[in-house]
């Protein structure tokens, strides 16, 4: 389970910083906020280590999908 969390948070973050050098700060402080936020909240309610790892992986697939719509209309 270490490595697959270790991507997701690499993939993650580099995309984050990708996007935000490429398109400005906005989307990229929205995922973060939320990125933040479930780091905050999943344990306090009880859900850690897959469930976070999932929800990050969403944040990063989201953020993979956004970047390539955006890089396609330029």
């Amino acid at each position: 389970m270490g490595i697959i969390a270790l991507i997701a948070l690499l993939v993650f973050w580099m995309v984050a910083v990708r996007l935000w050098v490429v398109d400005g700060p906005k989307t990229p402080l929205t995922f973060i906020t939320l990125w933040i936020l479930g780091l905050l909240i999943f344990p306090r309610l009880g859900w850690v280590g897959p469930a976070f790892i999932f929800y990050e992986a969403g944040l990063a697939v989201i953020l993979l999908v956004i970047e390539q719509y955006k890089s396609a209309t330029r």
